[in-house]
């Protein structure tokens, strides 16, 4: 009987590291292969068809116009370097695979640096959770800086615990390099790291490891001279809003805003799906829990300090959005997820760990299955997104009625996004600021007379709009309805009147 009980036990064990095995190495595939799908689409919203149009420009534009009204130009700097490497043009793939290689390199860094650090099983729920999340199926492929940003931040924590645990020259430079790469992603990526060198440092203080001070003052020093070039840049971008934005109560954070932030960081802001919001939250206060309890009973704050830079950036964009300027807190923050993963991992780990039989199975299947209810349902809806036929639609319209020497007019910038598409044509837009203004060949509509050069005129809106500060000297009629993204547009077909 104990013979079976053996070779039961062996074969269990057998079974049981297999499979940890491949969920080490079958999940950054997983990943690649479930974000990759958001690579392949030509599908860019308003955000990132700005990215498209950025990169199109000069180099002494495209930093002119970071330096007055956008964060800094490093990502864009990658994003155009990339994008001309993949031949260019109108075909942006290569954008949205810049950020798809990114969040790879984000999930190696779990796998191998996690498990450096802690254990092969915290590096597998780390990235388990990574994949299931769904804020990262929302930025997987985003033509935003965010990937970029949390490559850059989760190396920078990573890096720095294990200074902390075993300091070494070659640890301090990756530390260091980490460090500029995400202070230069996104401002709010700045916020972030400056924080987290605070509680690292109050780490350093309360664990008198006095060996790592001299080191911790000559990175900071050398990431506060290397991005000192653009601090003035960014101080200047935090006047003009305060400046010139219209400083209405719309514009400032409200009770509703606090929920618009817990939408991005479950779900998506634009396309919130309320269950998966709820279970969201619910999914992070049982983790915590057992985050904490992780952290008591190892002796271990490493995760705690890393959450905890998380949250106190969201606090500092509160107090942003709310005398300031309203903040798109899911995606700003989104740099910083990779510690709550951390955060995730050990708290699932714990609640696992320490229940045995039966329960154990249940636990881990309620926290996954709920975990993996939300990413189908936001991954889901996402790809229907990504593969909506509106980009078709529109394209097929401007090959059969629009030519080269046809003009496009909207009244602000994100109705006539699409120009992108096709930097042929000429867009006049009629409320803009010019400071923010990227757009390949798009202009401001200051005259009439700009216009009588063109064949036909168009004119491109929300649904529900109207040309109607041009009915003086145009007539109408409306010749096509799309939804494109996030937005249903309306297009119009402009005839100048008669003069009687």
């Amino acid at each position: 009987m104990d013979v079976m009980e053996t070779q039961r036990r062996k074969q269990h064990n057998f079974t049981e590291n297999n499979m940890w095995a491949l969920l080490w190495h079958g999940l950054p595939v997983a990943a690649l292969l479930l974000w990759g799908a958001f690579c392949i689409t030509n599908s860019l919203w308003y955000d990132e068809a700005y990215s498209a149009s950025m990169v199109s420009l000069p180099w002494k534009r495209l930093i002119y116009i970071t330096a007055t009204d956008d964060h800094s130009p490093f990502y864009y700097v990658l994003l155009k370097i990339f994008y001309h490497l993949c031949g260019g043009g109108t075909h942006f793939w290569a954008l949205k695979l810049m950020s798809v290689l990114f969040m790879l390199g984000y999930m190696l860094l779990g796998k191998y640096y996690v498990a450096k650090l802690f254990d092969r099983k915290i590096s597998v729920y780390f990235m388990l959770f990574s994949l299931l999340m769904p804020i990262f199926s929302v930025q997987a492929g985003n033509v935003r800086m965010y990937a970029v940003a949390l490559f850059f931040l989760t190396l920078t924590g990573l890096s720095a615990y294990d200074i902390f645990r075993e300091p070494t020259r070659k640890k301090w430079i990756v530390f260091c390099i980490a460090s500029i790469g995400t202070v230069y992603c996104h401002t709010f990526a700045l916020i972030q790291t400056f924080l987290f060198y605070l509680l690292f440092f109050a780490v350093i203080l309360i664990c008198h490891k006095k060996e790592l001070i001299k080191g911790y003052f000559i990175s900071g020093f050398t990431v506060a001279l290397v991005f000192s070039p653009w601090l003035a840049v960014t101080i200047r971008q935090f006047v003009l809003r305060m400046r010139y934005d219209d400083g209405s109560t719309a514009e400032l954070a409200t009770l509703y805003s606090v929920m618009d932030y817990c939408k991005e960081w479950f779900s998506a802001v634009e396309t919130p799906i309320g269950i998966v919001v709820l279970l969201g939250m619910a999914l992070c206060l049982v983790l915590s829990y057992g985050a904490v309890d992780w952290v008591r009973q190892n002796h271990n704050i490493a995760p705690a300090i890393a959450f905890g830079t998380f949250a106190l950036t969201g606090i500092v964009g509160g107090v942003i959005s709310a005398t300031v300027n309203n903040c798109f807190m899911g995606r700003y923050a989104f740099p910083g997820m990779g510690f709550v993963m951390l955060w995730y991992a050990v708290g699932f780990a714990q609640i696992t760990e320490n229940t045995k039989g039966k329960s154990r199975k249940i636990w881990a299947a309620g926290l996954l299955g709920t975990a993996g209810l939300c990413f189908l349902l936001q991954y889901t809806s996402e790809i229907r997104l990504e593969y909506d036929d509106g980009l078709e639609t529109y394209e097929n319209f401007v090959e059969e009625y629009m030519t080269e020497n046809d003009a496009i007019i909207g009244p602000y910038t994100h109705t006539i996004f699409l120009n992108v598409y096709h930097p042929e044509l000429h867009y006049y837009t009629i409320a803009y600021k010019l400071y923010s203004l990227p757009f390949v060949n798009t202009e401001a509509l200051s005259s009439y007379s700009q216009l009588d050069a063109y064949d036909n005129l168009w004119y491109i809106c929300f649904q529900g709009g109207y040309p109607n500060e041009m009915e003086d000297e145009y007539s109408y009629e409306q010749v096509l309805e799309f939804h494109y993204m996030y937005y249903d547009f309306a297009i119009f077909r402009l005839e100048k009147l008669e003069e009687e």
